[in-house]
């Protein structure tokens, strides 16, 4: 991080309706959080893409179709690395632990279940977690990991 980052105790928070606008906007916001943190760029943009999936999955498979259903995100600051802390209320499903998709050298013969690896392999040190009607996924993004 630079020079002029961000205090490790820095920590901001949102909530979104569950829209595509509304995952663009987080991006963007996570984005430029990321850059204000003094984040090198491949750690930028690993976080944008995680919160991008999240979103994404949460529309498609846990509310089924965009609503004014909540998502929230918090991120801060730890140890050189963004911590994130994503909750919605859909029905309970752990995108840390469930089985990801192997990378076979092949082209896919479907689309999807790709966004399960990335959240895997650019998330570090990931918990799920349903309590009180949340899903509730804390991980970490560091630039240290090798990529899918």
């Amino acid at each position: 991080m630079s020079s002029n980052s961000m205090s490790p105790d820095s920590k901001i928070e949102w909530t979104f309706a569950a829209t595509n606008a509304a995952s663009c906007d987080a991006c963007a916001r996570a984005e430029n959080w990321a850059r204000e943190a003094g984040f090198p760029e491949i750690l930028v943009m690993r976080l944008v893409l995680v919160i991008e999936e999240l979103f994404t999955n949460t529309i498609k498979h846990g509310y089924h179709a965009e609503s004014n259903c909540p998502v929230q995100i918090s991120l801060r600051v730890c140890d050189g690395r963004a911590v994130l802390d994503y909750r919605d209320q859909a029905p309970p499903f752990d995108p840390v632990h469930t089985k990801k998709m192997r990378a076979s050298g092949r082209a896919p013969t479907r689309v999807g279940g790709m966004g399960l690896r990335l959240i895997q392999t650019y998330g570090t040190d990931a918990s799920h977690v349903h309590q009180e009607g949340w899903n509730i996924v804390r991980l970490a993004v560091g630039a240290d990991i090798s990529p899918v």
